[in-house]
């Protein structure tokens, strides 16, 4: 069973609804039919040192006292290397929600830190780290200091107003964002580089500036004469269409900090990150050419024309020795793949693949022909290792692993000839997994609490056992069994950063729990062992010359040799026949199915490694190592463990001045924001006065407040509300009168990408004159409505997609209305909406298919309750999703809210064309992500007098600009036009029969332009 109360925080599910009145309440209780949640409750805990506050679980006190001093040791350099005192005390939050540990900071509102604590997700060394959670530790904390230093200018706004976080519903945030925090506003190659560069020292040159994964990336670019972009074209482009997605960023900030440190010295580097006490709002561009007297986009051209002369050196090199010839199995690159798993008997192999523009999917390829066909879809892959999978060549059946990039996986199972599937083990949290030929056990490595765990379970699996605890720190994976199940190859990496390739007598495990192994090599990062059939070789590749090559040894005669010398890179070897071996070969564009001789290389040159020419000329660097600490002992002046209050927590995110509208009027206000860390409260609070006297009879006194109680109900309480957008747009949302609404949600299925949740709401409306943008006349003034909704969403997307691109959405509504509790008065309705994505005729052409219908208990005295429909729905500047012609409710063609209905159906066609990216189109730190158009047609059958029977025909364009790198913003330009079979002069009695509208020609035309304010 999931604890929601973890999964509503980490994974920041969207606000809840429930209510207020006990009148209400009592009134609407059988048409919520809401299932009230008992949510886990989680008893949180916190101690303090010096400079930090950590917030964890009980079953997680054991790391408290160990990274509070790691923490503590890994600040004091940071404090040096920038003259830097912490503003405030930093929060460690430690959770264990995720399979594969990550690190998360921020110093928006608060410096505040996350920690997911499951091991890494092994393969490629891909990071390069000793004990991983002090490793993590001294990345994230540079992160912390490079962004929490300030200005005096922005240490004195940050008195006044905190650190202020832009937000959707006050625009004027975004103002004082910049203000307060204008180094957030920076590319994220600019964050991560000095990261890495930094985590890089500090733990004793483990860290990925030595990453031979990041030597081969490059390296491999110059050879196959690749492009190394600038970094504009990074952002607009290559992050987009990659499969190595955000890791770019990663690369491209470590090699270009990198660069100038090398050129200038890490001191001059350094430079550039600090704060000047007397700047005023420079930024980096101009802090840049200040600090190297050159312009940035000058020195990244220096770095690219370095890096590929560079590269080209250690290509020299390393054609200096006879190389091994690869012969690649298919034309298309695989992206990033999985274990591949070997049939020898129909020379098959079954591997995962995530490539750029295609889902994920478990795939089978014929050696012999090199053809290749789906016989599966992995919908949640993980980054590098995209699922864990396995073979079991007598039964045909494939093992792999789902949920993989988020909260726990699930094992399931195939039959590759069947293709039926079936579910094993759900919420195991297990991987590596690898299955023995003769008696079918399933072995594999369970993530808990930091822990890894060998377990295994019997054929036919029906309960798993666990064999051995590793002690914290410790992370083994990549289990391959002996094809005779007496012995399992394993990866063992330690605290020291070492990482060993292990065999361990499996019968002894099960027998005596007894982790007796015997190291095989520990040279260059060992990784993806197998096994030949005859169990007499081991296979594996490393990167013992700086180059991912691949290694055997002869379990008989304790000979090991290298196999292979190439320029890339080669892994996850497998027997093929006694002369080849499989393998996958590195490309800058995926993994390339490849079969190699199997015999041994001649010679392996050694590639020459960026860090090291980092070193030689700042040899100060060996000496900022921070040791993790060797004990949990309280010290650096740690105090005893209390309960976390989430009361005494509340802290002030932004308090600051707005400026706001109210119909026709203007508002002055303030705005309040608070939250805990933890965020179980989160309160917002705005306050404004109308002094301007735009309308005289108009209300004076505005406001709105709103409480979310640990991210599952809400309260809110509006009086006379106003909305921003109110200042641009003709229809007005400010509301007149009062509005009183209580809420809660709750997640039947969280099994991402299929979610299932159910949101429930009762308003209670008071003084009420007008609904639906103030146009729309409400019957009585005082009426309440409630609500729930069910949602059902199971959508995925592609590397370099820009919307949903596959899968099903359900939704139904049901919602009721009444008023007067005197003489109640009832009205009610249903919605049902289904959406389906799919991709046809191109990569991220993608057809839109959605069937909507809506039921009507008409009561005459609550007009408020009928469907009213019709328009785009997009306002001039706006804060809802761009797309508003998807909405049940639209209708492009005619005026929004002009048609009104008791019952409809309505079927919708859009085709949405794939994205066009820029990478010139830009002005200074302002450019254009991506435009993306979509054609539709929707039908619609109404008991409307206006019309029964509908169709339009509709296009839209959206504009995504990005600004300072971290905020989005979207123009939009829509028209369509709608024809509908003529009225036969019925008398109407609604609301909305607009004078613009000739019913008789039974057509119309409507156009918009609007703009969306921070991201859709």
């Amino acid at each position: 069973m999931y604890n929601w109360g973890l999964v509503s925080y980490i994974l920041g599910l969207r606000k809840m609804k429930f209510t207020s009145s006990l009148q209400i309440i009592i009134t609407f209780t059988f048409i919520l039919c809401t299932n009230i949640n008992l949510i886990a409750q989680l008893t949180w805990s916190e101690k303090e040192s010096e400079n930090f506050k950590i917030i964890y679980l009980e079953e997680n006190a054991n790391l408290a006292d160990y990274l509070l001093n790691s923490a503590e040791e890994a600040l004091k350099p940071l404090e040096k290397i920038f003259d830097y005192t912490p503003s405030e005390k930093i929060i460690l939050n430690i959770y264990d929600i995720n399979d594969f540990g990550i690190g998360q900071a921020t110093t928006v509102p608060q410096n505040l830190v996350r920690l997911s604590i499951a091991p890494f997700e092994a393969g490629y060394e891909n990071t390069l780290y000793t004990e991983r959670l002090h490793w993590l530790l001294t990345h994230e904390l540079v992160h912390i200091v490079v962004n929490d230093q300030g200005t005096n200018i922005e240490k004195f706004f940050r008195k006044i107003f905190s650190k202020v976080p832009p937000e959707q519903n006050q625009p004027s945030s975004i103002f004082f964002s910049l203000l307060t925090n204008i180094t957030r506003y920076s590319p994220t190659w600019y964050q991560e580089g000095i990261a890495v560069y930094l985590e890089t020292w500090l733990n004793g040159g483990y860290g990925r500036v030595f990453s031979n994964f990041d030597e081969m990336y490059f390296r491999s670019l110059v050879l196959e004469n690749k492009e190394i972009p600038n970094d504009l074209r990074l952002e607009t482009i290559f992050t987009h269409n990659s499969f190595f997605l955000g890791t770019l960023y990663y690369f491209y900030g470590t090699r270009f900090i990198s660069y100038l440190s090398i050129i200038y010295g890490s001191d001059k580097m350094i430079e550039w990150y600090k704060s000047d006490a007397g700047d005023f709002y420079s930024g980096i561009l101009s802090q840049f050419e200040d600090v190297f007297g050159k312009s940035m986009d000058e020195a990244w051209n220096d770095f690219i024309f370095y890096e590929k002369d560079f590269q080209y050196k250690n290509l020299q090199r390393l054609k200096s020795s006879p190389l091994t010839p690869v012969r690649h199995l298919t034309k298309e690159t695989q992206g990033w793949v999985s274990e591949p798993n070997f049939d020898l008997e129909s020379e098959n192999i079954y591997f995962g693949t995530h490539k750029a523009h295609n889902l994920a999917y478990l795939q089978k390829l014929s050696l012999k022909t090199g053809k290749t066909e789906e016989i599966g879809s992995i919908p949640t892959p993980s980054m590098y290792q995209v699922s864990s999978t396995t073979f079991d060549k007598k039964l045909g059946y494939l093992f792999y692993t789902t949920n993989n990039n988020q909260f726990f996986r699930d094992v399931w199972v195939i039959d590759v000839n069947s293709k039926k599937k079936q579910l094993l083990f759900e919420n195991y949290r297990i991987g590596y997994l690898t299955v023995t030929e003769e008696t079918h056990e399933l072995w594999g490595i369970e993530h808990a609490n930091g822990y890894a765990i060998l377990v295994y379970s019997p054929y036919p699996y029906n309960e798993l056992f666990p064999v051995i605890k590793f002690d914290l720190g410790q992370e083994v994976n990549q289990l391959s069994v002996s094809p005779n199940g007496n012995f399992l190859a394993a990866v063992l990496h330690k605290t020291d950063g070492s990482q060993s390739l292990i065999i361990i007598d499996s019968d002894g495990l099960k027998q005596n729990n007894e982790t007796k192994f015997d190291i095989v090599t520990d040279e260059g990062s060992p990784e993806n062992p197998s096994w030949s059939p005859d169990n007499n070789f081991l296979f594996w590749n490393a990167y013992t010359n700086g180059v991912s090559n691949i290694y055997k040894k002869d379990l008989r005669s304790g000979v090991t040799e290298a196999v292979s010398h190439t320029l890339k890179g080669l892994f996850k070897p497998k027997y093929f026949t006694t002369d080849s071996l499989f393998v996958f070969e590195f490309t800058s564009d995926g993994f390339m199915p490849s079969i190699i001789p199997n015999k041994p290389a001649e010679y392996l040159p050694a590639i020459n490694y960026l860090g090291q020419q980092i070193l030689n000329k700042n040899p100060e660097l060996a000496n900022l190592v921070v040791k993790p600490s060797d004990s949990n002992e309280a010290i650096n002046n740690i105090q005893n463990s209390v309960t976390y209050d989430a009361i005494a927590n509340l802290d002030l995110n932004s308090f600051i001045p707005i400026l706001s509208g109210f119909q026709n009027q203007k508002v002055l206000g303030l705005y309040a924001h608070l939250s805990d860390p933890m965020l179980i409260h989160d309160l917002s609070v705005e306050v404004g006065y109308s002094p301007f006297n735009e309308n005289k009879v108009g209300p004076k006194f505005h406001f709105k407040a709103k409480y979310d109680y640990n991210n599952h109900y809400h309260f809110s309480f509006h009086q006379n509300a106003t909305d921003f957008y109110d200042l641009f747009n003709s229809r007005k949302r400010g509301m007149i009168g009062r509005k009183i609404t209580l809420g809660q949600t709750y997640y039947w299925l969280y099994d991402n990408p299929h979610k299932i949740k159910q949101a429930s709401e009762i308003a209670m409306y008071n003084g009420v004159e007008f609904i639906n943008d103030n146009l729309v006349r409400v019957s009585r003034p005082d009426f309440a409505v409630g609500q729930t909704n069910w949602n059902s969403t199971n959508l995925r997307r592609t590397i370099g997609s820009s919307d949903y691109e596959s899968g099903d959405m359900f939704d139904i509504t049901l919602r009721g209305f009444a008023d007067n509790p005197d003489s109640p008065q009832f009205a009610g309705q249903i919605t049902a909406e289904w959406d389906n994505f799919s991709n046809w005729i191109t990569k991220h052409n993608t057809m839109h298919f959605k069937l909507a219908g809506g039921y009507h208990y008409d009561n005459p005295n609550l007009i408020q309750a009928r469907f009213y429909l019709g328009g785009f729905g997009n306002r001039a500047v706006e804060d809802v999703d761009v797309k508003q012609f998807r909405k049940v409710f639209r209708f492009p063609g005619i005026p929004i809210y002009s048609l009104s209905a008791e019952k409809f159906i309505k079927v919708m066609f859009e085709n949405n064309l794939p994205p066009l990216r820029f990478s010139n189109l830009s002005w200074g730190q302002h450019f254009i992500n991506h435009i993306d158009a979509s054609i539709y047609t929707q039908a619609m059958i109404t008991d409307s007098e206006e019309g029964s029977k509908w169709i339009n025909l509709g296009i839209q364009l959206n504009f995504v600009f990005k600004h300072w790198f971290n905020l989005e913003s979207t123009f939009s330009a829509g028209v369509a036009k709608a024809w509908w079979d003529k009225w036969t002069g019925a008398p109407l009695d609604r609301q909305l029969t607009s004078p613009d509208i000739d019913w008789n020609k039974g057509n119309n035309w409507e156009w918009f332009l609007s703009y969306k304010v921070l991201r859709n």
